[in-house]
């Protein structure tokens, strides 16, 4: 199995997962339909940017789902009804009720069961495109990852208690007040006007102290809710910024509730892999850089050695190009070797196809994965025409993260 973006399916491809249009929907496509010139426009109308297909390429390649298709149906459905509870609830005064509450702990829950089953694992947290929304979808994604890099830190690290020792011990409990921080932790944001969120320019002055208000206003919308301050703080805090660089508070270092470091790294790397109206997505290799890049500055050295272990940056089933002209399908990920994967390659360096050698590029120094751009099926016949597009690196500032970010074209 691997995944296509939604313009490059082409007829005949065998869908290789139920591809679900939003919470409560049936499904758009089945597991094994073949796909035809009007599913791929309904693909489009419903704004399915890419999906995973079978075909004999990607035989016997299985990438993991983080989130059960279960977890994820019921997830999508508390965040709607949260998300319209809240919009209610700025306009008539309330904060959210008991139940939505009680169903934001048992979805957290759910997440953290499936999060622990896949611990030993590099995770690809690309396959939540049932979410309907990018608010809804990014609090998802975040709290997937922000759970999967918190039980990793917990363990190896501990947590300090208000007296300042370290402990091993509650980690459970502790992740469920976690996950419900990481669900919410965008709430204030629909309190900022629509126009500012959804602009595609940068912003002025004034908009920029509205968006950056987004924190202090989710905390206080939550504040007369039955809900932990360890779970409020994810929402205050999760722009802080190690070095002190971050809002609301300009906090630093240890100085910023461990909760909110872990929230930070995972909001910024989903923030970053998403479509915005004011920038493509950056594919996962080059966010996983960033992230790295910015450990003792902007993100928690410890969040960021546990993080560099748990996500995949180039996840199985994903087409890659090699610097010495191959190219191939990621089979498999290990997390003691993350950037280096095992690749099926299926085009040469001749540009002729081949039978599917495997390579494990931890044992080859020498090569690298060098674009996630390659798509196998130009004609109908693997191609060495593998499309890779140069990125320029030079930093630019995005507005809505406040930090460098790599500049990526317009267009793509």
């Amino acid at each position: 199995m691997r995944r296509v973006l939604t313009e490059r399916l082409r007829t005949g491809d065998r869908i290789g997962r139920d591809i679900i249009g939003g919470p409560d929907a049936p499904a758009l496509l089945k597991a094994g339909v073949r796909v035809s010139d009007s599913y791929r426009q309904s693909l489009r109308r419903s704004k399915i940017t890419s999906v995973w297909i079978n075909d004999s390429l990607s035989d016997g390649i299985e990438p993991l789902e983080v989130l059960g298709e279960a977890t994820k149906q019921r997830a999508t459905v508390a965040m709607r009804d949260a998300i319209r509870e809240v919009s209610r609830s700025l306009v008539e005064g309330q904060t959210l009720s008991e139940e939505t509450v009680l169903e934001m702990r048992d979805v957290a829950e759910l997440i953290c069961s499936d999060v622990s089953a896949n611990v030993t694992s590099a995770l690809a947290l690309n396959d939540l495109a049932n979410a309907d929304g990018y608010t809804m979808k990014h609090s998802l994604a975040v709290t997937a990852l922000g759970l999967s890099i918190g039980l990793r830190v917990m363990r190896r690290y501990g947590w300090i208690d208000d007296l300042g020792y370290r402990r091993f011990d509650e980690i459970d409990q502790r992740l469920l007040l976690l996950g419900v921080g990481l669900l919410l932790h965008d709430i204030g944001k629909l309190a900022v006007p629509p126009e500012i969120l959804q602009k595609a320019g940068p912003l002025t002055a004034d908009e920029w102290v509205a968006m950056r208000a987004h924190p202090m206003l989710g905390a206080r919308i939550l504040q007369q809710a039955d809900i932990s301050p360890l779970s409020r703080v994810v929402v205050r805090s999760h722009h802080e910024r190690w070095d002190g660089s971050g809002y609301p508070a300009a906090k630093r270092g240890a100085g910023i509730h461990q909760f909110a470091r872990i929230a930070s790294v995972a909001d910024v790397f989903d923030a970053l892999t998403s479509d915005r109206p004011y920038r493509r997505a950056m594919p996962a290799y080059e966010a996983y850089d960033f992230i790295v890049g910015r450990s003792g500055r902007d993100f928690d050295p410890e969040v960021v050695e546990v993080f560099r272990s748990a996500v995949a940056p180039h996840p199985p089933g994903t087409g890659v190009v090699l610097s010495d002209g191959r190219c191939g399908i990621v089979k498999a990920v290990r997390p003691e070797s993350v950037k280096r994967p095992i690749v099926r390659i299926v085009v040469d360096s001749t540009g002729s196809s081949i039978a599917g050698d495997e390579i494990d590029l931890s044992q080859l120094p020498g090569i690298e994965i060098v674009s996630n751009d390659f798509d196998p099926w130009v004609s109908d016949t693997p191609t060495a025409q593998c499309r890779v597009i140069e990125r320029r690196l030079a930093p630019r500032t995005d507005p809505r993260t406040h930090t460098e970010t790599p500049q990526t074209p317009a267009g793509l």
